[in-house]
């Protein structure tokens, strides 16, 4: 498990920060509050180390 920030979120998805490590088509399981309310996701995008995004991805909820 991994600490992040939630930047943004809406409902196809969200946008991260932290110190991970992902790659674009991962599927990852966000653990909000309750791991009983746990969302599956499938990361988007990778935040580029020269871009404003540095640090962030973009995830897209997928069904269970």
């Amino acid at each position: 498990m991994f600490p992040c920030l939630i930047v943004d979120r809406s409902q196809e998805g969200f946008r991260l920060r932290g110190n991970f490590r992902l790659k674009r088509g991962q599927l990852i399981e966000l653990i909000l509050d309750d791991p009983v309310d746990s969302v599956r996701c499938e990361v988007i995008w990778v935040g580029k180390p020269e871009s404003r995004q540095v640090g962030e991805v973009g995830l897209q909820t997928v069904g269970k």
